[in-house]
């Protein structure tokens, strides 16, 4: 039989027990603040969170899950009140899970009226070897995944652009090392991309040009600013040269380290040809100018001379008006005199002609001739009595103006021929008789006017044979 405790033994014992109760209670505390502040983490949480038992039951949800799917607390997922496409989602994702494994999917969700994208992560709760239930959260990706989108638009579009621009589109980092270059280069140096990553821009310029250009962009990067419009010759890979004109901007990462730059070249070299072209151009019109004002000079001076000769002349012209004036009276006396004789000496000619010529033509028109000579005697019967008829002395006097061929087509308007028939005679156009016409019209003064042109030159035979109207 056991020896009975001393009092000091029990005391220790009390002691003890009341130890391990303060450190239980103080266990008990702890535990209950952990779980206030696992449940106010599980609360401020901006995503779905939920838990379900070994039974397949929610156990626990936190508000934003709640708002989103409704209070699913004691109900397994076959039982919520959602569209049919989520709950057997849930049920294949929680089946995987109760298995062991932990998943992980983006999946696209039809809820409220609206499909919304999640990022969806299940794992099994493990009590030893034993699976007892699942922890999942829900991620709305809904926004991100429409930012990808159109972020690999804007890229898309930012290539094409790229790829179909006219100018080359580069990169460099902050060593002027090519980065990025944009196929554009091969129609404008002739490169690949390939053979230009990894080079800098000096190694495309002829010596003394890549010098310059380096002192130029010296200062520009060393502050870090932007460029444009600097012109630079950069050598083809065929061996000619190739002016591009470039641009560029300074590009930084997010906490404001330089980078680098990134730009644009653009082949100005037919541009450049024809500013130098022109510039020879205008060089070359300065030089005729000075030259033709000099000779203006020249011109003018001569004019001015000429102008005080004619002054000179006009004062002796003045002298002379008088004395012509009275040889004018004296040629007037003669001039009435010379038309008394120009009438004897065309009575003369009619009578001869009419006496010598009329009567053998009538002789060759009584034989045996085609219709294209007979009309060409009758046009010769027809002048011959044109050259005696007071129609042509008038004509020839008032109308002095008419060339020799409008007399002719004048003579055969009024001999009733169409202008089809005067071109036939005379192998000229349907266009040019027509023409003819129009002048002859002209200078009778009937152009514009209602008149018949063959009843107005009938009526010209009426007319006195000379004419004292200028």
């Amino acid at each position: 039989m056991s020896a009975k405790p001393t009092y000091e033994e029990l005391e220790q014992r009390v002691r003890e027990l009341e130890q391990n109760v303060a450190d239980h209670e103080k266990a008990e505390t702890s535990l209950k603040a952990n779980q206030h502040v696992l449940r106010t983490a599980i609360e401020n949480l901006p995503f779905d969170f939920f838990a379900i038992d070994g039974n397949g039951r929610y156990f626990l949800q936190n508000s934003v899950c709640v708002a989103r799917w409704g209070n699913l607390i004691g109900l397994r997922p076959r039982e919520a009140p959602l569209d049919d496409g989520v709950i057997n989602t849930w049920r294949v994702n929680n089946r995987r899970a109760f298995s062991g494994e932990i998943v992980r999917d983006e999946v696209e969700y039809s809820h409220g009226g609206e499909n919304r994208c999640y990022y969806n992560i299940i794992s099994p709760i493990h009590d030893g070897q034993r699976i007892i239930g699942v922890l999942g959260i829900n991620l709305d990706i809904t926004d991100q995944k429409k930012m990808e989108r159109e972020l690999q638009e804007s890229r898309q579009r930012y290539q094409a652009l790229v790829e179909t621009t006219s100018d080359w589109i580069w990169e460099v980092d902050e060593e002027l090392i090519y980065t990025y270059c944009s196929p554009k280069v091969m129609e404008i140096l002739g490169y690949l991309p390939e053979q230009v990553l990894g080079k800098q821009p000096f190694d495309f310029m002829p010596e003394g040009e890549a010098d310059r250009v380096a002192g130029l962009l010296r200062n520009v990067i060393k502050k870090r600013e932007a460029f444009a419009g600097l012109e630079n010759v950069n050598r083809h890979k065929a061996g000619h040269d190739i002016v591009l004109e470039t641009s560029g901007v300074p590009v930084f990462d997010e906490g404001g380290k330089f980078c680098g730059y990134r730009g644009i070249d653009r082949d100005i070299t037919k541009r450049k040809r024809a500013e130098s072209n022109l510039e020879k151009l205008n060089a070359e019109l300065e030089r005729r100018i000075e030259e033709r004002t000099v000779v203006l000079l020249e011109t003018n001076r001569q004019l001015q001379a000429e102008i005080d000769e004619r002054n000179l002349v006009e004062d002796e012209l003045k002298v002379k008006t008088k004395d012509l004036e009275e040889l004018n009276s004296a040629l007037k006396v003669l001039l009435k005199k010379r038309d008394e004789d120009k009438l004897e000496l065309e009575e003369k000619i009619v009578g001869n002609m009419k006496e010598l010529i009329l009567p053998y033509l009538q002789k060759i028109k009584d034989a045996n001739l085609g219709k294209r000579e007979k009309t060409y005697l009758e046009i010769v019967e027809a002048n011959l009595d044109a050259i005696i008829s007071p129609f042509v002395r008038y004509l020839s006097s008032r109308f002095i103006k008419l060339t020799p061929t409008e007399i002719q087509v004048a003579n055969l308007i009024k001999l009733g021929k169409t202008s089809k028939e005067i071109g036939t005679l005379n192998n000229l156009s349907f266009k040019t008789i027509e023409f003819h016409r129009d002048n002859i019209r002209a200078k009778l003064g009937i152009k514009n006017k209602k008149i018949n042109l063959r009843t107005h030159l009938l009526s010209l035979d009426y007319q006195p044979s000379f004419s004292t109207e200028p």
